[in-house]
């Protein structure tokens, strides 16, 4: 039984691990991108998801030249557009995101009072 408990548990580990590396973004439709979205940020430690989110809105805004670009546009605004993110992401995979992110001209932080 105890065997059991550890098999089970590295497989667990090993899913969670494996899925940042593994899993490549389909984004040739908004559904599939937000759903692997999901599926990544599912499988994410707290402060990962945290990293991953902020990472795909540096991605959306990347393109933005001013403030006219997000309010002419209602979907930049409170809210992922997985349009815009899923035709910069198709074929990358978690750490590809969050390379990409890095080179982004947009720069997202979290700040607290």
């Amino acid at each position: 039984m105890k065997n059991l408990l550890i098999v089970i548990t590295v497989l667990l580990f090993s899913a969670c691990a494996s899925i940042k590396k593994d899993f490549v973004f389909d984004g040739s439709t908004i559904e599939s991108t937000q759903d692997g979205i999901s599926k990544v940020a599912k499988r994410l430690k707290a402060a990962e998801q945290i990293e991953f989110m902020m990472a795909l809105m540096a991605i959306q805004f990347s393109d933005v030249k001013s403030v006219n670009d997000v309010i002419d546009d209602p979907t930049m605004i409170n809210e992922l557009n997985y349009f815009i993110i899923g035709k910069k992401i198709d074929g990358l995979n978690y750490y590809g995101v969050l390379d990409l992110a890095k080179i982004s001209p947009t720069k997202v932080s979290i700040e607290t009072k």
